[in-house]
């Protein structure tokens, strides 16, 4: 992926072009391929560019039209249909997308963002009408931080460009920590800055020296529907709609591979793209196995894959890596805490296809959301009254995954729809609610009634009607989740690292909004869970894939990896420096001494929580990364005060 900074002094005040570039520098590591910087008055566009499509080689940012500036990380799937509609030939050499962004913003205005499909963050000067005009994909692949000053605007693929600024504050939101500390990611615009924000996925944001205009352009609508006339047109549909999603994001100028744990969704889109790939060209993959956690060992099920003719398999071991094995250079490029637990698997995966040559690998993120389990189709059966079909998904289910009808009726039909209220209370008789639901004890007491967190988290939990929420609107949930988010913004700063491009069929709006819309008895069928893709791919997957029911339980890899920072977690509990702001002491020591020998999988997670955050307060880069450290506040350099020239 390409990067890139943008400076609006919108009061007109002349900007340093010298702090401009700094913050070009401080993300050179997006741009192998060359930079560019342009800079007019008060107003500056820079670009770092990694070539990652054929057309990309014919890219020169920031590109200039008619009095539009444009920078961009973009790689747009429907250039044909785009070309077309702005009259736009290829006359030897293909239309890099920076133009194809430029036309269409000169055509239809703000409302270009609506009529383009693919990845993209892109800023665009409108020197006519006085304004910077940002926007973020569908479901945010690309990243976009903003900082929105009285005067300054500045705009970043990395947090660590616009911190850059000496008009931007290091000071810590405080309640972006409590989310954390909680695993809540509800909130899509805070970051770890109080002065920074993200353009949350599907919005653009129009800046002018005066007005400012935020606006959604994009949402799943849980009402539409589609019918079909049968069982195998849903299929065929549904096929053709995933090789499109896996075809176009094949295009690039060089090595494409796939990350391939063994479970449907990358297996799913390893067997489509190896039909799709050259049949000269090998197919390679990378998949994280272990051999002292057996029970997270994926092994059996990626070999009945990487057997096929083509397909080249890579194993990246994990026993002797921990969660933060690589820590000084990982924090060198991550300038937020990894909320993923298994973020060191992906962040060894890349480094492994990097040594071996691979430019892109396509993802299997979101796939258990775009073709959904189909689970919250029981719930509306019950609710809706449907009796004998409800009996007779629950006992085909129990048949496959050798649960009893009774435990799947109480887990996947009736529990969904306890209303919030309920679950609260029985909580309550067992302690905390909050502090219960949100699996981390060692909050501290007076922290969480800073931040309002009990208030926060009743007010979200209540905006969720369950007993009106149907199969659909339960999977837009699940699509919209602002963990989906924060997992693809964390995966970008690993795969920026070493310069590789992730891609991710299953975030294909086309193919997004058919599963949404067909039938939830197309996504459970006769006990199948996500029927559908194992239905249309049943000539590509193995049927070892095909018919696998449950998913691997990481908890053993995550937890082994954990207790390899064992030095690092007794020093965190001996001196846990700024988080005595967030964390009780005494509990958070309580936790470690159950580690790992009689914690559970809950203990493991507030650990780890408590250790990304205390390694992102203590991370050298993180000292140098504002000058503004005189206000009094917390600031992510924690005890010690330090400047950019430190």
């Amino acid at each position: 992926m390409s990067g890139f900074v943008v400076l609006f002094n919108r009061q007109g005040t002349g900007l340093d072009r010298g702090v401009a570039r700094a913050m070009l520098d401080r993300i050179d590591h997006r741009g192998p391929d060359g930079s560019g910087l342009w800079c007019d008055g008060n107003v500056a566009l820079g670009h770092q560019h990694l070539q990652s499509t054929p057309e990309s080689k014919f890219d020169d940012q920031p590109a200039r039209d008619d009095g539009l500036v444009v920078v961009a990380d973009a790689r747009l799937d429907n250039r044909g249909e785009l070309r077309q509609k702005l009259g736009l030939r290829e006359a030897g050499r293909p239309v890099p997308d920076s133009q194809l962004l430029l036309a269409a913003y000169k055509k239809w205005g703000r409302n270009c963002v609506e009529r383009l499909l693919g990845s993209f963050a892109f800023v665009i000067w409108d020197d006519d009408r006085d304004v910077v005009f940002c926007a973020r994909d569908r479901f945010g692949v690309k990243p976009l931080y903003v900082h929105r000053g009285d005067d300054v605007f500045a705009a970043a693929s990395e947090l660590k460009a616009l911190l850059t600024h000496p008009a931007v504050s290091a000071a810590v939101d405080e309640v972006k920590i409590g989310d954390f500390l909680v695993g809540r990611f509800d909130d899509k615009e805070r970051t770890f800055y109080r002065e920074i924000r993200r353009l949350p996925p599907a919005h653009t944001l129009t800046i002018g020296t005066t007005d400012v205009e935020k606006r959604q352009y994009w949402d799943l609508d849980p009402t539409r529907t589609i019918s079909l006339e049968s069982d195998s047109a849903y299929e065929r549909r549904f096929r053709e709609l995933f090789q499109q999603a896996v075809e176009c994001r094949l295009r690039t100028s060089g090595t494409v591979g796939t990350s391939l744990s063994g479970g449907l969704d990358s297996s799913s889109i390893t067997v489509m793209a190896r039909t799709l790939v050259p049949s000269a060209k090998s197919l390679p993959t990378f998949s994280n196995v272990y051999d002292d956690a057996p029970s997270s060992d994926e092994r059996e099920f990626i070999e009945s894959v990487t057997a096929r003719r083509g397909i080249e398999s890579n194993y990246v071991f994990l026993d002797d890596v921990g969660s933060f094995g690589d820590c000084e250079r990982m924090f060198r490029h991550y300038d937020l805490p990894p909320h993923d637990t298994m973020h060191h698997a992906i962040w060894e995966r890349v480094k492994r296809a990097d040594r071996d040559g691979v430019d892109v690998l396509l993802e299997g993120a979101l796939g258990d959301s775009a073709v959904g389990y189909g689970l919250g189709f029981l719930s509306e059966l019950l609710r809706t009254g449907r009796w004998w079909q409800l009996w007779s998904e629950l006992r085909a289910m129990s048949d496959i995954v050798g649960a009893s009808p009774r435990h799947l009726f109480v887990r996947h039909a009736v529990a969904p729809l306890v209303p919030e209220q309920l679950d609260r209370l029985r909580s309550r008789l067992r302690g905390d609610p909050i502090l219960e639901a949100a699996e981390n004890p060692a909050l501290d007491s007076a922290f969480v009634d800073r931040i309002g967190l009990r208030r926060r988290i009743k007010a979200t939990d209540l905006g969720v009607s369950v007993l009106r929420e149907t199969a659909r609107r339960r999977q837009r949930r699940s699509l919209l989740s602002g963990l989906l988010t924060a997992s693809l913004e964390t995966a970008d700063l690993a795969f920026a690292a070493f310069g590789v491009e992730p891609r991710y069929p299953f975030t294909d709006t086309r193919l997004v909004e058919f599963s949404l819309a067909m039938p939830p008895s197309q996504q459970l069928s006769d006990g199948w869970t996500r029927s559908i893709i194992r239905r249309s791919l049943r000539d590509l997957l193995p049927e070892q894939i095909r018919t696998r029911p449950w998913k691997t339980d990481m908890s053993e890899g995550f937890c082994n990896s954990l207790a390899l920072e064992q030095e690092d977690l007794q020093r965190l509990v001996n001196d846990p420096g700024p988080l005595t702001t967030y964390l009780d002491e005494q509990e958070l020591r309580t936790t470690y001494d159950r580690f790992p020998g009689n914690a559970d999988i809950r203990d493991a997670r507030v650990l780890f929580r408590a250790l990304s955050l205390s390694k992102w307060f203590d991370a050298d880069t993180v000292a140098d990364r504002n000058p503004r450290h005189s206000d009094g506040e917390l600031h992510t350099s924690g005890v010690r005060s330090s400047t950019v020239d430190d």
